[in-house]
Protein backbone atom coordinates (compact mmCIF):
# COMPACT_ATOMS: atom_id res chain seq x y z
CA UNK A 1 0.00 0.00 0.00
CA UNK A 2 1.45 3.35 -1.03
CA UNK A 3 0.96 6.48 1.02
CA UNK A 4 0.64 9.89 -0.59
CA UNK A 5 2.65 12.76 0.87
CA UNK A 6 0.63 15.33 2.80
CA UNK A 7 -0.81 18.10 0.66
CA UNK A 8 -0.52 21.70 1.80
CA UNK A 9 -3.38 23.80 0.54
CA UNK A 10 -5.65 26.62 1.68
CA UNK A 11 -8.69 24.45 0.93
CA UNK A 12 -9.86 21.32 2.70
CA UNK A 13 -8.99 18.25 0.63
CA UNK A 14 -11.39 15.34 1.08
CA UNK A 15 -11.73 12.48 -1.35
CA UNK A 16 -15.51 12.76 -1.55
CA UNK A 17 -18.12 14.96 -3.16
CA UNK A 18 -19.22 17.60 -0.68
CA UNK A 19 -22.37 19.62 -1.14
CA UNK A 20 -22.47 22.78 0.94
CA UNK A 21 -25.91 24.01 1.95
CA UNK A 22 -26.84 27.57 1.03
CA UNK A 23 -26.77 28.81 4.64
CA UNK A 24 -23.26 27.51 5.20
CA UNK A 25 -22.23 29.05 1.87
CA UNK A 26 -23.72 32.45 2.85
CA UNK A 27 -21.62 32.51 6.03
CA UNK A 28 -18.45 31.75 4.05
CA UNK A 29 -19.28 34.47 1.51
CA UNK A 30 -19.62 37.07 4.28
CA UNK A 31 -23.31 37.82 3.54
CA UNK A 32 -24.82 36.29 6.72
CA UNK A 33 -25.79 38.51 9.67
CA UNK A 34 -27.50 38.10 13.05
CA UNK A 35 -28.89 40.11 15.98
CA UNK A 36 -30.59 39.10 19.22
CA UNK A 37 -32.59 40.66 22.05
CA UNK A 38 -33.48 39.10 25.42
CA UNK A 39 -35.31 40.14 28.60
CA UNK A 40 -36.66 38.72 31.84
CA UNK A 41 -40.15 39.91 30.83
CA UNK A 42 -41.85 42.17 28.33
CA UNK A 43 -42.21 42.11 24.57
CA UNK A 44 -39.13 42.04 22.32
CA UNK A 45 -38.91 44.14 19.15
CA UNK A 46 -36.47 44.37 16.24
CA UNK A 47 -37.01 46.95 13.49
CA UNK A 48 -34.98 47.79 10.37
CA UNK A 49 -35.24 48.89 6.76
CA UNK A 50 -33.95 46.84 3.84
CA UNK A 51 -31.82 48.69 1.25
CA UNK A 52 -33.12 50.08 -2.02
CA UNK A 53 -30.80 47.84 -4.05
CA UNK A 54 -31.02 44.53 -5.88
CA UNK A 55 -30.01 42.74 -2.64
CA UNK A 56 -32.77 40.66 -1.05
CA UNK A 57 -32.88 39.58 2.59
CA UNK A 58 -33.59 35.91 3.33
CA UNK A 59 -34.64 35.86 7.01
CA UNK A 60 -34.78 33.03 9.57
CA UNK A 61 -35.56 33.36 13.28
CA UNK A 62 -35.25 31.56 16.57
CA UNK A 63 -37.10 32.48 19.74
CA UNK A 64 -37.38 31.01 23.18
CA UNK A 65 -39.68 31.68 26.11
CA UNK A 66 -40.20 30.27 29.58
CA UNK A 67 -43.93 30.65 29.07
CA UNK A 68 -46.36 31.36 26.23
CA UNK A 69 -45.23 33.68 23.45
CA UNK A 70 -46.37 34.85 20.04
CA UNK A 71 -43.93 35.71 17.22
CA UNK A 72 -45.02 38.12 14.46
CA UNK A 73 -43.46 39.71 11.37
CA UNK A 74 -44.79 43.10 10.26
CA UNK A 75 -44.18 44.78 6.88
CA UNK A 76 -44.40 48.51 6.14
CA UNK A 77 -44.06 49.67 9.76
CA UNK A 78 -43.14 53.19 10.85
CA UNK A 79 -40.37 53.26 13.48
CA UNK A 80 -40.92 55.33 16.61
CA UNK A 81 -38.40 57.09 18.86
CA UNK A 82 -36.80 55.14 21.67
CA UNK A 83 -35.19 51.78 22.14
CA UNK A 84 -31.56 51.27 21.24
CA UNK A 85 -29.50 50.16 18.27
CA UNK A 86 -27.66 46.87 17.92
CA UNK A 87 -25.01 46.17 15.31
CA UNK A 88 -25.95 43.40 12.89
CA UNK A 89 -23.01 41.02 13.30
CA UNK A 90 -21.41 39.47 10.24
CA UNK A 91 -21.26 35.72 10.90
CA UNK A 92 -17.96 35.40 9.00
CA UNK A 93 -15.21 36.88 11.17
CA UNK A 94 -12.31 35.95 8.81
CA UNK A 95 -11.33 39.09 6.91
CA UNK A 96 -9.50 36.91 4.36
CA UNK A 97 -12.86 35.30 3.42
CA UNK A 98 -14.93 38.47 2.78
CA UNK A 99 -15.85 38.52 6.45
CA UNK A 100 -16.47 41.37 8.86
CA UNK A 101 -18.42 43.43 6.30
CA UNK A 102 -21.33 45.58 7.44
CA UNK A 103 -24.96 44.77 6.79
CA UNK A 104 -26.86 47.04 4.43
CA UNK A 105 -29.82 47.35 6.83
CA UNK A 106 -30.74 50.65 8.52
CA UNK A 107 -31.89 50.83 12.17
CA UNK A 108 -35.39 52.02 13.04
CA UNK A 109 -35.67 55.62 14.23
CA UNK A 110 -31.94 56.51 14.20
CA UNK A 111 -31.25 55.39 10.60
CA UNK A 112 -27.92 53.93 11.74
CA UNK A 113 -26.42 51.91 8.88
CA UNK A 114 -25.55 48.29 9.63
CA UNK A 115 -27.71 48.21 12.76
CA UNK A 116 -31.24 47.38 13.90
CA UNK A 117 -33.49 49.09 16.46
CA UNK A 118 -34.49 46.94 19.46
CA UNK A 119 -36.76 47.27 22.49
CA UNK A 120 -39.14 49.75 20.83
CA UNK A 121 -42.54 49.19 19.21
CA UNK A 122 -43.53 50.81 15.89
CA UNK A 123 -46.76 52.02 14.37
CA UNK A 124 -48.74 50.70 11.41
CA UNK A 125 -47.71 47.95 9.08
CA UNK A 126 -49.30 44.74 7.89
CA UNK A 127 -48.83 41.49 9.78
CA UNK A 128 -47.38 38.97 7.28
CA UNK A 129 -46.55 36.08 9.63
CA UNK A 130 -47.52 34.82 13.10
CA UNK A 131 -46.89 31.73 15.19
CA UNK A 132 -47.71 30.88 18.78
CA UNK A 133 -45.60 28.89 21.21
CA UNK A 134 -46.59 27.42 24.55
CA UNK A 135 -43.32 27.41 26.44
CA UNK A 136 -39.85 26.73 25.06
CA UNK A 137 -40.31 28.77 21.86
CA UNK A 138 -39.71 28.04 18.24
CA UNK A 139 -36.88 27.48 15.87
CA UNK A 140 -37.70 27.84 12.25
CA UNK A 141 -35.75 26.13 9.54
CA UNK A 142 -35.39 26.97 5.86
CA UNK A 143 -38.98 25.89 5.23
CA UNK A 144 -40.11 28.96 7.20
CA UNK A 145 -37.74 31.45 5.57
CA UNK A 146 -39.18 34.82 4.54
CA UNK A 147 -37.65 36.84 1.69
CA UNK A 148 -38.07 40.57 2.34
CA UNK A 149 -38.95 43.29 -0.19
CA UNK A 150 -36.31 45.92 -0.88
CA UNK A 151 -36.59 49.48 0.50
CA UNK A 152 -39.16 48.44 3.13
CA UNK A 153 -39.44 48.80 6.91
CA UNK A 154 -39.90 45.54 8.83
CA UNK A 155 -40.77 44.84 12.44
CA UNK A 156 -40.21 41.53 14.23
CA UNK A 157 -42.13 41.14 17.48
CA UNK A 158 -42.01 38.49 20.18
CA UNK A 159 -45.02 39.09 22.42
CA UNK A 160 -44.51 37.97 26.02
CA UNK A 161 -47.86 36.30 26.69
CA UNK A 162 -46.64 34.59 29.87
CA UNK A 163 -44.53 37.40 31.48
CA UNK A 164 -41.35 35.33 31.78
CA UNK A 165 -37.84 35.22 30.24
CA UNK A 166 -37.77 35.30 26.47
CA UNK A 167 -35.42 36.03 23.59
CA UNK A 168 -35.48 36.53 19.83
CA UNK A 169 -32.66 35.98 17.33
CA UNK A 170 -32.83 36.97 13.65
CA UNK A 171 -30.43 35.60 11.07
CA UNK A 172 -30.47 36.80 7.49
CA UNK A 173 -28.53 36.49 4.27
CA UNK A 174 -28.11 39.48 1.98
CA UNK A 175 -28.21 37.92 -1.46
CA UNK A 176 -27.67 40.06 -4.57
CA UNK A 177 -29.97 39.26 -7.47
CA UNK A 178 -28.16 37.69 -10.40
Amino acid sequence: MAFLPPRIDDEIAISASITEDVFHYAVHEGIAFSVATIATEGDRFICFKTPNTSTLYHVLWTFSAENNASFMVWEGVTPTAGGSDLVAYNKNRAASMNGRGASSCVAGNTLTAGSVQVDQDWTGGTKIYEEFSSKNGGTDDAGHEIVLEKNTWYGFELADVGTRDLGLTLTWFEVPLA
